[in-house]
């Protein structure tokens, strides 16, 4: 009896609690410990440094030379030889208002880099309510997979007590005893997909493989409204961030079109010097300007052509990916609504109700064996499809949040 507790205890003590997460909880979890979104979230402190740099009044250092040299004396003249040294600060200024379009370059890109960010906060938030949705259900179907094993079990019992009393064939107890096993093979599937389902959940929020989660939550058990296809539209074009994002490309490389056309005209460098001999001093300034004959940045203004026109493009062209996103979400629920009427709770208990006296009948020899099993396939089917028209409106539901970048509220 102390072995007996004992083991009980340290088996006790191994099993790993389980963690009640909700939808909410998880999607936070996968924004702070999602290993791309951290990456992207350091691209967002290295555009600071690009910005903090373009606002530099100055973007060139200032430069510094010195020189010395010994020279003798010419023959006849009396000393030995004299030194001589100098020294040169020269400083390079933009001209042509370069600082102030490489200032729009670097914010825009800023800009760009944050609106990113939060795409991939949008995509990430999709993808973990779809995960925790497919759990929820397979959970579901886990859970009607063990109520039939029981079913059939219960149902085998019965078909062996009528055999016995010679009120059934052996075919009938054959018949049970494969359903049953179909059963058991059936909720061992479900259990291996509950599994899967439940990794890839964590993989996206960042669990570890070993801890258990306890998800709260359920899926819709009503037919949700249908929103207003245009206002999902105008949603979209507003508060989508990827579509900011190609905005802010644009701006991005059409300041930087303007910046090369800008450095066409050469900066200015401005020197001051002084050299001293033995028989004088030298106070001076110059001025170096390059002349631009052969570099007049062709290269970097086509460039700079070919990416502003590229992001035009591109600007465009989701614009209408996004209209077809919208579409295609707004069909899926659509179509998921209608699947969902058709599974009304009523349905379902009345299939249930139904089963059960049948089974009632069957006990008491008023229906054969075959009616039974037909009532059973049908409840079976039904609760099952009702379950996936659940797990298809949660996953509608998401694709709209997706698609307008945010809730309909």
């Amino acid at each position: 009896m102390r072995f007996s507790v004992l083991t009980m205890f340290i088996v006790l003590s191994f099993v790993a609690p389980a963690y009640p997460v909700t939808m909410d909880e998880a999607v936070q979890s996968a924004l702070a410990h999602n290993s791309d979104l951290q990456a992207m979230r350091l691209e967002e402190g290295a555009a600071n440094g690009r910005l903090e740099k373009a606002r530099l009044l100055l973007n060139n250092n200032p430069t510094i030379e010195g020189n010395i040299s010994k020279k003798d004396r010419p023959e006849g003249e009396e000393g030995g030889a004299y030194t001589n040294y100098g020294f040169k600060l020269s400083q390079e200024f933009e001209v042509a208002g370069q600082r102030g379009s490489r200032i729009t370059v670097a914010e825009n890109n800023l800009a760009r880099t944050q609106a990113e960010i939060r795409d991939k906060e949008r995509v990430l938030i999709a993808e973990v309510k779809n995960a925790f949705a497919r759990v929820l259900a397979v959970k579901k179907k886990n859970g009607l997979a063990r109520e039939i094993v029981s079913l059939k079990e219960e149902l085998l019992g019965y078909t062996r007590i009528k055999f016995r009393a010679g009120d059934i064939s052996g075919l009938d107890v054959n018949l049970a005893e494969v359903e049953l096993s179909k059963a058991k093979r059936e909720l061992l599937q479900s259990e291996k997909e509950y599994r899967e389902a439940l990794l890839a959940l964590q993989g996206l929020i960042g669990g570890s493989p070993d801890m258990s989660l306890a998800l709260q939550g359920d899926l819709p058990s009503d037919a949700p409204v249908l929103p207003d296809k245009q206002a999902m539209k105008e949603m979209a074009s507003s508060r989508r961030p990827d579509a900011k994002a190609t905005v802010f490309e644009v701006e991005k490389t059409k300041a930087a079109l303007n910046l090369s056309k800008k450095e066409i005209v050469p900066n200015v460098t401005l020197s001051g010097f002084y050299d001293r001999d033995e028989l004088r001093n030298v106070v001076g300034l110059g001025v170096s300007i390059p002349f631009p004959l052969f570099d007049r940045k062709q290269a970097e203004r086509k460039e700079a052509y070919a990416r502003a026109e590229g992001a035009k493009i591109k600007s465009a062209g989701l614009q209408k990916t996004i209209e077809r996103e919208v579409e295609q979400a707004y069909g899926d629920l659509a179509a998921a609504i209608e699947e969902m009427t058709l599974f009304k709770k009523e349905i379902i208990v009345k299939a249930a109700e139904n089963l059960n006296l049948l089974n009632l009948a069957f006990k008491e020899g008023k229906v054969g064996f075959f009616e039974v099993r037909l009532a059973q396939k049908e409840t079976i089917e039904v609760q099952f499809a009702y379950i996936e028209a659940q797990m298809k409106t949660q996953l509608a539901l998401n694709a709209i949040e997706k698609t307008i970048g945010g809730t309909l509220k």
